[in-house]
């Protein structure tokens, strides 16, 4: 069975290592001279923030090991009953959940915090990359049907509990994951844009009953600074235009951040960016944006390059969350979105969002490496163990002596 679409560059495997080496240690770097002010003044040590990010590291390492060594059969066995874990941790979110700042997004084990939603960008674009092949191989209308109905109710399921925190940029960013996974996994142009317009239909429809009253506040007052009932929710806006706008072309230069200094709230976490403007100015800012448009650019190759709905699903999906999760991050600090506390990838501080990163990394590794190793054996059988149900799906006959060849090999 032939699994791979088009060429695939060599060293696409050691961009995206080297992608994710970058922005480990530029990113602790960054978080480091965001938080050291906060640290300081409410914990007495200027370490306080980045040290607990360096020890959230070691756990965020093991699972880039875990996304980049264990057999891909295994994730596309696993990613129905993953998904429904981490749905089943959404729900009890809502009952159990740590609450900080009005909104229950964090469950406690003990002395650590776990954000589900984090996860789920995750888990969601594996359970719909596997549901797309599921759909791909299957023959009667009725099969095709089923298989539809689950990849949307997971969608949409996966969404409205996090809405429900209340987490509307989460909410958001696992909608937009959800349409560009089914997207890449190959589902038809045509079925796609109508589940899509569905859906989005249907969202805008009900958004009075998921959305709270000061969500769609914040949404209505997007566009534009005002200084009237609305200046508390756009001070942060403010500081971080402020940010940015000292920065010059240059920046002002490492740890010499003025903002920072408790002017702008959050700048470890939703403001990071706005910090690395002002220290690195105009040109460090566009170096941000072009380390995430590499980042996109190699899974969209290696998205390209695999036949296997669920391998071109999972590179293309994971890719796209990370960019454009960045790209909302940088909107916000711009001024052009609303405070919705969007983290930025590999940076904002969190063990969860650091986590949920370099899993996906491993993961986008993963794919890379099988398709590099079949190319280089000059055959394309079976990338990431993708045999079985998905065989009837590419190929629909068979000859009995390929496929006995195809089995020796």
């Amino acid at each position: 069975m032939n699994q791979t679409r088009g060429s695939l560059p060599s060293g696409v495997r050691a961009w995206l290592f080297g992608l994710t080496v970058v922005g480990v240690l530029m990113g602790w770097v960054f978080l480091f001279s965001a938080s050291y002010p906060l640290s300081a003044a409410q914990w007495g040590d200027a370490f306080a923030v980045a040290g607990r990010q360096f020890r959230f590291l070691m756990g965020a390492i093991v699972l880039f090991a875990c996304g980049a060594f264990l057999p891909l059969r295994w994730f596309r066995v696993g990613a129905f009953f993953a998904h429904g874990a981490v749905l089943l941790l959404l729900v009890l979110t809502l009952r159990f959940g740590v609450s900080v700042g009005g909104a229950a997004r964090w469950l406690a084990f003990g002395p650590f915090q776990v954000q589900p939603s984090e996860f789920a960008k995750v888990t969601l674009v594996l359970v719909l990359a596997w549901a797309m092949g599921q759909w791909r191989a299957s023959r009667l209308w009725w099969q095709k049907g089923g298989w539809w109905l689950l990849s949307v109710g997971l969608w949409i399921g996966s969404v409205v509990l996090v809405l429900l925190q209340p987490h509307l940029s989460g909410g958001i960013i696992l909608a937009s994951i959800g349409a560009a996974t089914l997207l890449f996994a190959r589902m038809p142009l045509l079925l796609w844009l109508a589940t899509f317009m569905g859906v989005g239909i249907a969202g805008y429809s009900v958004r009075h009953a998921i959305l709270h009253p000061y969500q769609q506040k914040r949404w209505q007052t997007a566009h534009g600074f005002r200084w009237g009932d609305e200046r508390r929710l756009h001070y942060q806006s403010r500081q971080a235009t402020l940010a940015l706008g000292a920065g010059g072309w240059f920046g002002r230069g490492l740890f010499q951040g003025r903002q920072k200094f408790l002017f702008l709230p959050s700048a470890h976490n939703d403001f990071v960016f706005a910090v690395i403007g002002e220290e690195w100015g105009f040109w460090g800012s566009v170096g941000v944006l072009a380390f995430f448009t590499l980042l996109i650019y190699w899974a969209l190759r290696v998205a390209a390059s695999c036949s296997d709905p669920f391998l071109s699903g999972i590179a293309g999906g994971l890719g796209f969350w990370l960019w454009f999760q960045a790209l909302l991050h940088i909107a916000v600090n711009v001024g052009l979105l609303p405070p919705t506390g969007i983290p930025l990838p590999f940076v904002s501080a969190g063990g969860s969002s650091l986590g949920s990163t370099l899993l996906a990394m491993g993961l986008l590794v993963n794919v890379a490496r099988q398709g590099e190793a079949e190319q280089g054996r000059g055959m394309g059988n079976g990338v990431g163990d993708g045999r079985g149900r998905d065989r009837g799906t590419h190929l629909s006959r068979h000859r009995p002596r390929d496929r006995r060849t195809a089995k020796n090999l």
